[in-house]
């Protein structure tokens, strides 16, 4: 298993997602798993007051790790509340401040 520092094998730098393309993937997330509009979603706000259950983060969490070719070691929300805060170090974490 992969660390969260671990970048995947195959990933370029001009394939790691910026912080506002990660914003924008987590939020349509979000949004697909609680069945409302994107613009409904304040990434500013804690994820967890948006209505979202522990089955549905767990399910958000590993869709993002699948994506980026991440694996955490612990639930990233604990750390990382919000979408702006977790977008940015998803980031990080990948490799790209932009």
């Amino acid at each position: 298993m992969e660390n969260e520092n671990s970048q995947a094998s195959d990933a370029t730098a001009e394939s790691v997602p910026t912080v506002a393309e990660i914003r924008q993937w987590i939020i349509n997330q979000l949004a697909a798993e609680l069945n409302i509009s994107p613009d409904r979603i304040n990434v500013d706000q804690p994820i967890l007051s948006c209505g979202i259950d522990s089955m549905q983060v767990v399910s958000v969490v590993a869709k993002l790790e699948d994506w980026l070719g991440v694996r955490f070691s612990e639930n990233p929300l604990e750390d990382h509340a919000t979408i702006e805060a977790l977008s940015q170090y998803v980031a990080k974490i990948r490799g790209n401040t932009a």
